[in-house]
């Protein structure tokens, strides 16, 4: 989901494991405000996220987050690193 109130990317517990990241308890100390409250994040980079054919963008700024998401959220650490994107009603585009 693309979460453009999100600071960075944040992976869900579930799709950070399916990653091969795993991070300790101790490495769990940024905190995000959200509107459910604060959440406990651990940062990590992203060697890289692709999207199709033609938006590759490496060393992505994400963290892990401690907790009930559901699902991961592509953040402005990513969008902030392409060509540009634009919201039209329900339609995404994004331009690398």
């Amino acid at each position: 989901m693309v979460d453009t109130g999100a600071s960075n990317v944040v992976l869900s517990p579930k799709d950070a494991q399916k990653l091969g990241i795993n991070p300790r308890r101790e490495q769990f100390f940024e905190r995000y405000y959200t509107a459910n409250g604060v959440v406990m994040g651990a940062p990590v980079i992203l060697p890289k996220i692709s999207i199709g054919d033609h938006i590759h963008i490496e060393n992505v700024r994400a963290s892990v987050t401690e907790g009930d998401l559901h699902m991961s959220l592509l953040g402005m650490s990513f969008l902030n690193r392409l060509g540009g994107f634009e919201i039209t009603g329900e339609r995404l585009t994004l331009r690398p």
